[in-house]
């Protein structure tokens, strides 16, 4: 098969752009399920939130709409990987600034950190 150089730079800028859409690893599932409040409240205290947070929020009780909810609040530059080195840590710091904070248990927390703790009180272990 014989490729033109327009037919190999389109195929050469269409991979480029999937490669730059691809996950940033610290989206994956194992990483939002470990939220910075572990190191602070401990995993009983976090397991706790996070089973309150999934009771006050009901379409969000669930691993897959979690962690749909986190990524959908990432900004359009987090969801390019060559664009932005965009981080879990920066999302709570926007969601202060943002007054995107919910109460629960008596702790205001950022909705990334809710969710975060949602899901690891998801988890079997």
């Amino acid at each position: 098969m014989r490729m033109n150089r327009r037919q190999f730079l389109d195929l050469t800028a269409t991979s480029a752009l999937v490669a730059g859409l691809s996950p940033n690893p610290a989206f994956d599932l194992p990483a939002l399920a470990q939220p910075d409040l572990l190191s602070i409240l401990g995993p009983r205290k976090v397991r706790e939130i996070g089973l309150r947070y999934r009771e006050l929020v009901p379409p969000e009780n669930q691993t897959q709409a979690l962690r749909a909810a986190v990524l959908a609040a990432r900004p359009w530059s987090a969801r390019v990987a060559w664009f932005s080195r965009f981080s879990i840590v920066d999302m709570v710091k926007d969601d202060f600034a943002a007054g995107r904070t919910i109460m629960v248990q008596g702790w205001v927390l950022s909705a990334t950190e809710a969710r975060q703790s949602a899901l690891f009180s998801l988890r079997s272990d």
